[in-house]
């Protein structure tokens, strides 16, 4: 059977062998090796011995190059030593080195794998409050000076993330089952318009180091601190696309995106845009994640991805008939029968 076909409890035990062959790279004794989330990539709790706990991260569905791979891992190193900001600092090899690959046989190929320091808490998720979210904007706004400043290593590279698929293969131009003439019409309607707005906003801008998929589900929170995570999509662009992306995900709750855009503006002034281009970065986070949606392997997004896709047509519609991108629009596809 075909690692796409199986379930989800199917690719994970098929995973776990080898996401225990890559610890063996580390220092360490595992005792325990818990899912905590298959999705794009594959992450696994880590337990040892002497009582610490890590997280391992499988680049499953990794386009990282390794020279994006050096500047993820470098980046995270620097942002803790030289910042307040809690991330996951990437513990070493027995090699020194701060990355590791491991072969899937179910794949067929090696997988990018990383080890960790564990950030305890929960994700914000959909109950994130207000003083959470403007924490979330002056995390942002802490990425963003650093960015601006730090300088990569002799070897790294982060990709340009200046169009609306940010650095990934164009999916969506070609036949699918469920992308008939209707959808493609509406997608490359709002490709050219948003498309538009990123050509204008990129003009001349000052591009920089970027989280990149700054969202609800990439921060935890314990006790009153937060704590970002999951760089693996970090590129080179302008800060309002972090911005952006963290506000698609709360669009419809306007005190959350309010006090994120507040937050933000504690630390440094917001960056300049106007409120067409703001939107159309919003709207662009739709159509990169449709774009990954329908060449996915992974079997819980295979699960809901006829509901998913027609959704995502009915909201960039939407969006093109208004100049808004909201989640809440009217002849939305139930999500669930």
């Amino acid at each position: 059977m075909k690692f796409e076909e199986r379930s989800v409890r199917g690719q994970v035990a098929r995973l776990r062998p080898t996401a225990l062959e890559a610890l063996r790279a580390y220092p360490i004794e595992v005792t325990g090796l818990r899912l905590l989330q298959h999705g794009f990539n594959t992450t696994f709790r880590v337990d040892t011995a002497d009582g610490t706990r890590y997280a391992l991260r499988v680049n499953v569905n990794s386009r990282r190059t390794e020279a994006n791979i050096a500047a993820e891992m470098a980046w995270l190193a620097a942002l803790a030593t030289d910042t307040e900001l809690w991330v996951p600092t990437p513990q070493r090899t027995r090699d020194g080195a701060l990355m590791t690959h491991v072969f899937s046989p179910d794949l067929g190929r090696e997988l990018p794998a990383a080890l960790f320091a564990w950030l305890p808490g929960r994700t914000l998720g959909t109950k994130a409050t207000r003083e959470q979210m403007r924490a979330t904007g002056r995390a942002t706004a802490i990425l963003h000076q650093h960015g601006a400043q730090w300088r990569m290593p002799d070897g790294a590279g982060l990709p340009a993330i200046d169009t609306i698929l940010m650095d990934v293969p164009d999916n969506l131009s070609g036949e699918h089952r469920l992308l008939d003439d209707d959808a493609h019409a509406v997608i490359d309607a709002a490709t050219a318009q948003i498309q538009g707005h990123y050509d204008t906003l990129f003009a001349g801008a000052a591009r920089q180091p970027l989280h990149a998929d700054l969202h609800i589900w990439n921060l935890h929170w314990y006790r009153g601190r937060l704590a970002v995570f999951d760089f693996d999509d970090s590129g080179i662009g302008v800060p309002v696309q972090d911005l952006s992306i963290s506000a698609y995900y709360i669009r419809d709750n306007l005190a959350q995106e309010a006090a994120l855009l507040d937050g933000y503006q504690e630390v440094r002034p917001l960056p300049s845009f106007t409120t067409d281009q703001y939107e159309a970065m919003v709207a662009s986070r739709n159509l990169v994640l449709l774009n990954d949606i329908v060449t996915t392997t992974n079997a819980e997004f295979l699960a809901i991805l006829d509901r998913y896709v027609p959704r995502s047509i009915t909201k960039l519609r939407a969006y093109l008939d208004t100049g808004v991108f909201r989640h809440d629009v009217p002849g939305l596809v139930p999500i669930s029968d």
